[in-house]
């Protein structure tokens, strides 16, 4: 079923980058930046819970530390607006590139099998998927108490039948504009799925965040007092989503980024 976009709603931090066969480049097109995220479901053993996971992820950013890693970015996200699929805390990761990506996994392969069962002394997992994401609108923050805590948005979305990935960037480009000017504030991201999804009928998964429920408010506000049409005019003929999930998120692990 067709949905309205509220998921263009969002707002704020850090996330991610795409690929997929919906991405059909024009050869003479310049080729978008590419990043490869990771994503867990998992729930709690019995007696078990956030606090447990905490001490872990503590230990496990030690050991990353130790390791000299610098080029991975981790949050937990917990489920709040859910559907029938509900786990307990999950888990999204993304590296700065390939190379960073490659490198890691070798080193917690070969070397992080004990720091691994700690997690699953807290923790079972039901999926491990592997996404490519491309960043299709710049976050803008306007959270500054620096809590480590964000909302994020998922909605799996799919290019309509006769219409092309540049249609939705076009579109998408001019909702960013006119989002900028009406004071909508969020980033957005396209994650196409690359490995590990047992439903993947779909194109993309749509993303987006928010620094707190008061902003994705104001969004909601902004929305209602019609702006809806503006994002149903550009989109409802180019993509069909499902209904948007709901998560609350907290940074485990932040990248460090090289300034000039």
């Amino acid at each position: 079923m067709k949905k309205l976009l509220t998921a263009a709603v969002s707002a704020a931090v850090f996330l991610f980058m795409g690929i997929s066969t919906a991405v059909a480049q024009d050869d003479a097109a310049e080729e978008p930046d590419w990043t490869p995220v990771e994503t867990f479901t998992c729930n709690y053993l019995d007696g078990k819970g956030p606090a447990d996971l905490a001490k872990v992820v503590d230990a496990w950013n030690e050991w990353w530390d130790d390791k000299g890693m610098t080029s991975y970015f981790a949050a937990t996200i917990t489920p709040y607006y859910f559907g029938e699929l509900k786990f307990d805390v999950g888990w999204i990761g993304g590296w700065a590139d390939g190379a960073a990506m490659g490198t890691s996994l070798d080193t917690w392969t070969t070397e992080g099998t004990g720091m691994n069962a700690k997690f699953f002394e807290v923790i079972e997992c039901g999926s491990h998927s592997s996404f490519a994401s491309i960043n299709v609108r710049e976050a803008q923050s306007n959270d500054d108490d620096g809590d480590d805590t964000f909302i994020l948005n998922f909605s799996n979305c799919s290019i309509e039948e006769g219409k092309t990935f540049e249609e939705y960037m076009a579109a998408q480009n001019e909702w960013n504009d006119y989002a900028d000017e009406i004071g909508i504030v969020g980033g957005t991201w396209v994650m196409f799925p690359t490995a590990g999804e047992a439903n993947d009928d779909y194109d993309f998964k749509l993303v987006t965040s928010a620094p707190d429920h008061t902003t994705v408010g104001t969004n909601w506000d902004l929305f209602a007092e019609g702006h809806y049409r503006k994002s149903n005019a550009l989109f409802n003929d180019l993509l069909d989503c499902d209904s948007t999930r709901v998560y609350s998120a907290h940074i485990e692990r932040n990248m460090q980024v090289e300034e000039d």
